[in-house]
């Protein structure tokens, strides 16, 4: 969030940038910047979300982000971190824009001058609707990946730079959200910072691999099936 500011200002954009928070529940601290505005939660947010040229997502991580989604409802685009299930919403520069958690693809001048308008938005709401989102082919190039052999056990905390883990199995979480690590382990992360903190560590061997293309393909799911198993349940 504070970087985004930043690059803002050094771009010398002028900019309002409202955040609904507690600064007192979460014991933080504002930020240094006149042009972000602190404001207390609130369930009416409506005419602000309306009246913004972005709603901002910069999460690490998120499930189903009903914030990216009631912007959308409003017509108002989204600047989101890539987060895996924010593709499920934003399409990027059709109705938002996906940066990396480094924000190393910031485009300035896209976000400024190019914003996505008159885009069309349709809830997801009937199995064929998910079904085509299920469908759908998302490709992600990641210009830097490095593979990661866990030497020790330990805690990683930050799980949502992981792209592939120990071959496609499911990554044990502690109740903190932090992925349990295991000796021997293997996973694939595209963050260099966080790749550099690993290996000095001492806890994990790190390698920088072969620049590739990171293509998810959701398998492909017939209508008909899913209707004759929801059925014969339902029986």
């Amino acid at each position: 969030m504070l970087k985004l500011a930043q690059e803002l200002k050094k771009a010398n954009i002028k900019f309002r940038w409202t955040i609904f928070t507690d600064l007192d529940l979460y014991n933080q601290k504002p930020f240094d910047l006149e042009e972000i505005v602190y404001m207390k939660p609130s369930y009416d947010i409506w005419s602000y979300i309306k009246e913004a040229d972005y709603g901002v997502q910069l999460s690490d991580t998120e499930g189903y982000s009903y914030f990216i989604n009631e912007c959308l409802q409003y017509g108002t685009p989204v600047i989101s971190t890539d987060f895996p299930s924010v593709y499920e919403s934003v399409e990027n520069e059709k109705n938002g824009y996906i940066l990396d958690m480094n924000l190393k693809n910031l485009d300035i001048d896209k976000i400024v001058n190019r914003i996505p308008k008159n885009f069309e938005y349709k809830e997801k709401c009937t199995e064929e609707d998910w079904i085509k989102l299920f469908n759908k082919k998302i490709e992600r190039k990641k210009t830097k990946m490095y593979k990661v052999v866990a030497k020790h056990n330990y805690t990683d905390k930050r799980p949502e730079l992981i792209e592939k883990y120990n071959n496609g199995k499911q990554i044990e979480y502690n109740s903190e959200g932090n992925a349990k690590i295991k000796k021997d382990d293997i996973y694939l992360i595209n963050d260099s910072a966080r790749a550099n903190e690993i290996k000095e560590s001492g806890l994990a061997e790190v390698k920088k691999i072969r620049e590739q293309v990171i293509e998810t393909a959701k398998k492909e799911v017939k209508a008909e099936t899913a209707v004759k198993k929801t059925r014969k349940k339902a029986k």
